[in-house]
């Protein structure tokens, strides 16, 4: 082969050599693919820290007027002009609609008349109740006193009638001088005072001749007899001032001023709104803040007389069924009820204006989620591309019912909690320095700064893997080889997972993978 390679020309001696080497390229080439090792499946690994957890809570809301302005007008007002439209932007001090007020003239004289006659019932029952506590505190006072004198003349008498026996038991029928000054002594000791002893005796010295016991007993029964009589006009004046007291008692009832009060403050609330309403309209409707026209019902040139309406007065006809028994009190109230009438005790909605300087965006929370929505809180809310700062002004005590899902409900699930209940709770954020993408009506993101855990261990959020309800991470060893690790995880936020237990500090673990990763698989760490 060497001798017929050696008596080749040059040229093919060239070709020859070529082909060899292409050969022996191929074979090699072959023989590499065929044999050489498989590539490492690659990825980007991240070492477990301790740091800081800021969560939030992320979802959608409304956007509103946190200050709707509606200014009320009067049926019957004429409406003179009306310088606003539905959506016209205004600012505060701008005119919005000027009246004619003079058709409501008289219903707010019966307004006033309502009032004065209210302040009158309730001033007349309140002086009778004061009259009849007066007057009971009096007949107390003369009751006191007459029973003083009535125990001090029934002890009188007593004494009297002991004493009278003790002075006509002795035998004698005939007394001297020395024996009247005796009984003298035992009248006055023995209850009867000078004056009635000193009547006594000279009545009984008058008479013609000695005294006898019989002229001594009369004297004395005659004086008892006089006691007596003063006693029973006491006893009579008492039982009249105890009949007087019952008397001033049943005028004495709160309830009849608690009910003149309350109609009091009622026709007075009355009077009050509807003259503030008028004076307003009177004045006209001036914008009492920048803001947006959303409504308005008003026809310049027209009577106001809107199909629904509010009554501008308070009914009392409650009060008067609880009243029914009692026809003086019924008459009173009915005669207040009287003071306004007409077509014109009525009022409605007659322009809204939403105030644009305080927008708040609403939206309902779940149960789970509102343990963690405090007001204060800060808040960014998005819209159209650009974002506002926010916090929270409001969180409701009450739940109503609601469909809406959120992220932070959606994300509580890979940590064991439960996503938004059916009713939810609502929640109004106040938008900050809102501009004209702030929108009323339409919705807008909001993510609000809940609660921060500081110096915890951190997991990237895309390291886990959750099979069955568990979770896991690929730790990855010092020869490159992935573990699948069983973790615990707790708070989370927009890119990392508090790690509660499963990891150390300073492990690296897998971010992002593969459904196709293995146990013990080497893998090919990317440059960070």
């Amino acid at each position: 082969m060497l001798k017929g390679f050696k008596k080749m020309s040059k040229g093919k001696k060239a070709g020859t050599i070529i082909i060899l080497i292409a050969v022996l390229a191929l074979v090699a080439y072959v023989a590499y693919n065929n044999f050489k090792p498989k590539p490492l499946n690659q990825y980007s690994v991240t070492e477990v820290y301790k740091g800081d957890i800021q969560t939030t809570y992320e979802t959608s809301g409304t956007v509103m007027s946190n200050s709707t302005i509606n200014y009320t007008a009067a049926t019957g007002v004429k409406v003179v002009g009306v310088n606003v439209s539905v959506g016209d932007k205004v600012k505060q001090g701008d005119m919005l609609a000027s009246f004619d007020v003079t058709p409501l003239n008289s219903t707010l004289a019966g307004y006033r008349k309502a009032y004065n006659k209210a302040l009158e019932a309730y001033n007349q029952a309140s002086k009778s109740v004061a009259d009849a506590n007066s007057g009971i505190s009096t007949a107390n006072a003369d009751i006191a006193s007459l029973d003083s004198e009535i125990a001090a003349l029934q002890a009188e008498i007593a004494a009297q009638e002991s004493s009278a026996q003790t002075v006509t038991s002795q035998e004698a029928q005939q007394y001297t001088q020395e024996q009247l000054d005796s009984i003298m002594q035992k009248l006055q000791s023995g209850g009867f005072t000078p004056e009635e002893v000193a009547s006594i005796i000279g009545s009984l010295q008058a008479q013609a001749g000695s005294v006898s016991r019989e002229d001594i007993e009369k004297a004395i029964e005659n004086s008892v007899a006089t006691k007596r009589l003063e006693l029973a006009q006491k006893q009579a004046q008492r039982q009249m001032l105890e009949t007087q007291i019952a008397l001033y008692k049943t005028r004495t009832d709160d309830t009849a001023i608690s009910i003149y009060k309350s109609v009091l403050e009622q026709k007075k609330a009355d009077y009050d709104n509807y003259k503030a309403m008028y004076d307003k309209m009177a004045n006209g409707w001036v914008a009492e803040s920048d803001g947006v026209i959303t409504e308005v019902n008003l026809v310049a040139g027209e009577v106001f007389n809107p199909t629904a309406k509010s009554s501008t007065t308070t009914d009392l006809s409650s009060i008067l069924g609880y009243v029914s028994g009692n026809a003086d009190m019924s008459s009173i109230l009915n005669d207040i009820m009287g003071s306004v009438s007409g077509n014109n005790a009525g009022s409605a909605t007659g322009i809204v204006l939403e105030n644009s300087d305080e927008f708040i965006a609403e939206f309902s929370g779940g149960k789970y989620d509102l343990l963690s929505i405090k007001t204060g809180q800060k808040v960014t809310v998005s819209s159209l591309g650009s974002t506002y700062e926010g916090e929270v002004i409001y969180v409701s005590a009450t739940a109503t019912e609601s469909n809406s899902l959120d992220i932070s409900s959606l994300a509580s699930t890979f940590t064991g909690g439960s996503s938004s209940s059916s009713n939810g709770a609502l929640v109004r954020v106040k938008i900050l320095k809102p501009d004209e993408k702030i929108i009323i009506g339409f919705d807008v993101d909001i993510k609000i700064d809940t609660e921060k855990i500081e110096d915890v261990l951190v997991l990237p959020i895309d390291a886990v893997v959750t099979e069955d309800g568990v979770n896991y991470a690929y730790v990855v060893d010092e020869e490159n080889k992935v573990h699948k690790t069983e973790i615990e995880i707790g708070s989370y936020s927009d890119d990392d997972y508090e790690l509660v237990s499963g990891i150390e500090a300073g492990q690296k673990v897998v971010d992002n993978p593969k459904t196709t990763i293995k146990e013990d698989e080497k893998i090919a760490v990317k440059a960070s």
